[in-house]
């Protein structure tokens, strides 16, 4: 993985509290992909949710116990993101166009992933950090439920999710 991460393993005091003592408020992001390529869903994005990060044991057999050793391997879920649908659609348009794209394109010579840029943001609206999803991709785009049922006005969201290499927190 491209991803290089410092950890220094050895025991010894480390100094690295923060300072910092307030909390990551849920409400505080924004979402970047490629403007040029897919400038609407990014500025109708109501949620996103960080994927799970998880690390498959290995696993090391003993003629009377099977033990458990740090894994080699680290898979990570997907990333969901709801955005609200405009009346063009045209949001909706930009990740079914993406999805239609790579399953039916043959070009090799075509980029068809793109990165993602997640933006925390502090209460006083300062970058605080980014996690940057590598070469994402869409793999699901979920469904529109038109309803003549429904009484009061009730926008429509869809939920997009995407896989990805890897992501990195800068």
């Amino acid at each position: 993985m491209p991803y290089e991460t410092n950890v220094n393993f050895q025991v010894e005091e480390s100094s690295t509290l923060s300072n910092n003592l307030n909390y990551l408020a849920p409400i505080y992001f924004r979402m970047a992909m490629d403007k040029l390529k897919f400038p609407n869903v990014e500025y109708t994005l109501q949620t996103i949710v960080l994927p799970d990060v998880s690390v498959t044991q290995a696993d090391l057999s003993t003629p009377h116990r099977r033990l458990g050793l740090s894994g080699d391997k680290v898979n990570y879920g997907t990333v969901d993101m709801s955005f609200l649908i405009d009346e063009e659609m045209k949001n909706y348009q930009e990740i079914y166009d993406w999805m239609i794209g790579s399953a039916t394109t043959a070009d090799e010579g075509n980029r068809k992933e793109r990165d993602i840029t997640l933006t925390i943001l502090s209460s006083h609206n300062n970058i605080t950090r980014e996690i940057q999803f590598v070469n994402a991709f869409p793999t699901s785009l979920s469904s529109l439920p038109f309803d003549l049922t429904i009484t009061d006005t009730q926008y429509l969201t869809a939920i997009v999710s995407f896989e990805f290499a890897y992501f990195q927190l800068r």
